[in-house]
């Protein structure tokens, strides 16, 4: 039972962070949680955590890796998950750490132990073509980071909120210090809307916003989602949610789906923890900032789940799906970034396959503008192999045969019942 507990905590870690694989990382994050009363996993669950690093761009369910099958299999007591955890962070003494190719690795290699306790991301590309920056620095100006704000694709309603919010923020800074008192200085906010429309990156963008400002002093941003804060047992949730604000502060707790929280029976312990971050988002709003994600309809009942929630909570930021075109833009940043030339009729396709995919709520945007990209880098790779030499320059440039529509594209572009159109008025126009 202990093992299959484990397995499924360190699938939903992979799953939170859109990890395509449980590799000994989430593993390690998963025993750490699981025996997060033990002095022993408590002193770990911080390194644990942030070795997971940041969100990936995988669109399907993560995969155990045989590497982490292995050692979850060896998992028989709480002594042996525990003997596990220590080994994997490198805490069991100079002999310790990595055996018989066991080490927790992050994604350049490099064991848990050896990922500091707090870091600052490197620069990446994210599924919307924008590169994430480092973390804000003394020297980091306002704007310089509402200027990469301004580099995302599409999202002009969103941008345009984030410049607001930031404005009242600098105001309100101003009235202090001319001794006036503030005037709605809330920095909580609600982010609504389909899976990959950028909520993560904006969210990371805000806590450097918030740093260079002076309204937060930091501009560390703490990604959780409801296994980050609820336990199974009573008494336990309240605790473990006030650690992880403990860990955030100073700066932004941004979580994920944060509508799982709230409670569907009497005996759900996400209210304990809603509870618990309605008090800390009271005590420390000088230290904290809180920002909930997800769809639309189920975070207006989160708002609804406890009275001190939408008092909280000001300001909320929609991000609307991305249209066909912005796709097309981001499928095009994602070629430019990775060197690759798209011959003449790439982009037209892509925009095809874009208008006539299904849009519900499992809809990736930008993510699936990211898999349509990796699918056809690999039948092009697959077609520079068939000769059996594979030659660079057959590695530069994507073709239209290599961009084909999903096996399950629809016949017509009309949405289906339950599926929301891009246009709120109706279809897309032809």
């Amino acid at each position: 039972m202990l093992r299959l507990h484990l397995t499924d905590a360190a699938v939903t870690a992979a799953k939170s962070r859109s990890h395509a694989e449980v590799t000994p990382r989430h593993v390690a994050y998963a025993v750490a949680v699981h025996f997060r009363g033990r002095p022993e996993a408590a002193a770990l669950i911080e390194r644990a955590r942030d070795a997971l690093g940041p969100h990936g761009t995988a669109v399907g369910p993560p995969t155990v890796t045989p590497e982490s099958q292995e050692l979850l299999d060896a998992i028989v007591s709480p002594d042996d998950a525990l003997a596990l955890l220590a080994r994997l962070s490198g805490e069991d003494g100079p002999s310790g750490g990595a055996t018989d190719g066991a080490a927790a690795a992050r994604d350049d290699g490099s064991p848990i132990a050896n990922h500091p306790t707090t870091s600052e991301p490197s620069p990446s590309t994210d599924s919307t073509g924008a590169r994430d920056a480092p973390g804000a620095s003394d020297t980091e100006t306002v704007d310089a980071v509402l200027a990469e704000l301004d580099r995302l694709v599409g999202l002009e309603s969103v941008k345009a909120q984030v410049r607001s919010v930031i404005a009242v923020v600098r105001a309100n800074q101003a009235r202090v210090e001319a001794g006036y008192p503030p005037v709605n200085p809330g920095l909580h906010l609600v982010f609504t809307g389909s899976p990959g429309t950028g909520k993560t990156t904006v969210a990371r963008l805000i806590a450097r916003l918030y740093a260079a400002c002076g309204a937060l002093p930091g501009a560390t941003l703490t990604e959780v989602d409801r296994s980050d804060l609820v336990a199974g047992y009573v008494g336990q949730t309240a605790l473990r949610t006030a650690e992880v604000i403990r860990e955030s502060r100073p700066g932004v707790l941004f979580i994920d789906e944060a509508y799982a929280l709230a409670p569907t029976h009497g005996t759900d312990f996400g209210a304990e923890a809603i509870a618990t971050l309605v008090k800390a988002m009271e005590d420390h709003r000088d230290e904290l900032a809180v920002i909930v994600a997800g769809y639309e309809e189920e975070m207006d009942r989160f708002l609804a789940s406890n009275p001190g929630l939408r008092s909280r909570f000001k300001t909320v930021i929609h991000f609307p799906d991305y249209a066909p075109e912005e796709l097309t833009r981001i499928f095009e940043s994602l070629a430019n970034g990775a060197g690759l030339r798209l011959e003449e009729t790439v982009l037209q396709k892509a925009h095809e396959v874009f208008r006539e995919v299904a849009r519900d709520e499992t809809f990736g945007n930008a993510r699936f503008a990211r898999s349509l990209f990796e699918r056809a880098y690999t039948r092009m790779a697959l077609r520079a192999a068939e000769d059996g030499e594979i030659e660079m320059d057959e590695l530069m440039a994507i073709a239209s045969e290599d961009l084909h529509l999903p096996e399950s594209r629809p016949g017509s572009r009309q949405p289906r019942i339950g599926f929301r159109s891009l246009n709120p008025s109706g279809p897309d126009e032809p």
